[in-house]
């Protein structure tokens, strides 16, 4: 399977900012055959950034989706929305929603579940916080969040999956886990989907990525680990010069 490289802006761009921004891209980013780039806007920039990559090998991707169908649902966008827009890609379970707009797991599976229903591969998000890492729970929240995101999905084992590690205590922070450390996270995540569906599944279509202060510098320890499939790259991703060295190193 690829590589994959996402840049998640989050809400950091207005609309100027991020026609800018995507034109650099445009330039300067040059994805390669064997990675896929995956480029996440706010929502109301979807179209812009759309225009900007027709025809290109960027790929369109969404910072959440609603886990509704349709309906009176103020202030959500559907699966169906986003697939409208060009989207291939979605994030799902972000730690920021889970902290800040009290996403629960339930909520997440039903998102999933969404994507899968119209054709989009979700990216879930998955890690644990400070205090449960230093409590030595980050195993235990692992798995909760794994089984109760992953069970009873419609479209798995069918369909690709991408699970992203993000310890949220390294958020933004300027800290990050040990690279070599990934191989005890990668062990938890295969033994959970072997649980769930299948080792042939896990093999054949599921991709491990990290999320977590990635920069230029540290991206190569990450994509060097071996079953580390991509990152998730988001404050280095504003600007396109140092997101353009991760694209390199993948």
């Amino acid at each position: 399977m690829k590589k994959i490289i996402i840049a998640n802006w989050k809400m950091n761009l207005d609309q100027k900012e991020t026609i800018d921004l995507a034109k650099s891209y445009y330039k300067n980013v040059k994805p390669k055959r064997n990675t896929e780039v995956v480029i996440a806007p706010s929502f109301p920039m979807l179209k812009e950034v759309q225009k900007i990559f027709s025809g290109t090998n960027f790929i369109l991707g969404a910072q959440d989706v609603a886990a509704q169908e349709s309906g009176a649902y103020t202030g959500e966008v559907s699966s169906r929305m986003l697939k409208d827009f060009g989207c291939k890609y979605v994030l799902v379970g972000h730690s920021e929603r889970r902290l800040f707009m009290n996403e629960t797991n339930e909520i997440i599976n039903k998102k999933i579940n969404q994507c899968f229903n119209m054709g989009l591969s979700p990216i879930l998000c998955v890690g644990e916080t400070l205090q449960e890492n230093k409590d030595d729970k980050r195993e235990y929240i692992l798995v909760q969040q794994l089984q109760q995101a992953l069970s009873k999905v419609n479209g798995l084992p069918e369909n690709e999956l991408v699970i992203a590690y993000e310890p949220i205590w390294a958020i933004g922070s300027g800290q990050f886990m040990e690279a070599k450390d990934l191989q005890t996270i990668q062990s938890i995540v295969k033994r959970v989907i072997f649980s769930l569906y299948s080792e042939k599944f896990y093999n054949e279509k599921v991709r491990l990525i990290y999320g977590g202060s990635v920069n230029s510098i540290n991206a190569n320890d990450f994509l060097s680990e071996e079953n580390i499939s991509g990152l998730l790259v988001a404050t280095a991703s504003l600007e396109s010069g140092a997101f353009r060295n991760i694209v390199e190193q993948a």
